[in-house]
């Protein structure tokens, strides 16, 4: 079986289409292409840093035994300075991404390039239950450099080795649906599925050292602040997600 069907079987599995067809449909020129930085890469025993959330304002309470590192966002809540609207990550989605999958046909003529992503030392994949983790080559770039440049960020203030996690990455149409009967903030005109767009947690991070676990609160300051950066860039559109605690993001 040609590897392009391969890598697209978890797309069509989560489509609810038998795998039997699979054998019977070819794909163009144009498939997934693996991410071979991650492939080969043996992510250590992870320390899940998974603080509780309390109250209408999230506030994150974190065990007496945290370190507290220098934070630097703008003293306003992140809803205020992550607002970039779904309409308006919906046209970087569609000028980006592929045309969403609806259909098994369309499964084997993506007309964009894929990359499976895996975890690695820039991030770590949550489990995705309404996802699979395929990206067009420009959404897996920023994502794997906004991985590091929150690593170098803790480390550069005198924390240790954390990653972030990723929890949702692109979706089907029909994952779409499902996901809304159970999550209000799913929406049918979603840019995940379009291949450019990815959630990260930000009640969520993978801890590597745990001689210096740091406050969950400047965990996700921190992530703020690397994501804004990207953002004044002009690399990616964002929106702070309170109810599903990630940043939803679409690369520009």
């Amino acid at each position: 079986m040609n590897r392009y069907i391969l890598h697209l079987l978890p797309l069509l599995l989560l489509m609810g289409l038998a795998l039997a067809s699979a054998t019977s449909c070819g794909h163009g020129n144009k498939g997934p292409q693996q991410d071979t930085t991650a492939w080969d890469y043996k992510a250590p025993p992870a320390m899940p840093v998974n603080r509780a959330i309390t109250g209408d304002s999230m506030g994150l309470i974190d065990d007496a035994d945290v370190h507290r590192l220098p934070t630097y966002i703008e003293p306003r809540p992140l809803k205020q300075i992550f607002n970039d609207s779904n309409a308006l990550q919906l046209v970087a989605a569609e000028a980006n991404g592929f045309r969403p999958v609806t259909s098994l046909h369309e499964a084997y003529n993506i007309d964009k390039p894929l990359i499976r992503i895996f975890s690695c030392d820039a991030y770590m994949l949550d489990d995705l239950h309404a996802s699979v983790p395929y990206l067009v080559p420009k959404a897996a770039q920023l994502l794997k450099e906004i991985g590091y440049a929150f690593q170098d960020s803790i480390k550069s203030r005198g924390g240790k080795a954390y990653r972030i996690k990723v929890t949702s990455v692109t979706r089907t149409v029909y994952s779409v649906g499902k996901l809304m009967k159970r999550n209000r903030a799913a929406t049918e005109n979603s840019c995940h599925r379009y291949g450019t767009t990815f959630d990260i947690s930000w009640v969520k991070f993978d801890c590597l050292d745990p001689s210096m676990v740091v406050s969950l609160e400047d965990l996700k300051n921190i992530l703020a602040e690397v994501v804004q950066d990207f953002r004044r860039q002009g690399r990616c559109y964002a929106i702070f997600e309170r109810k599903s605690g990630c940043l939803h993001i679409t690369v520009r």
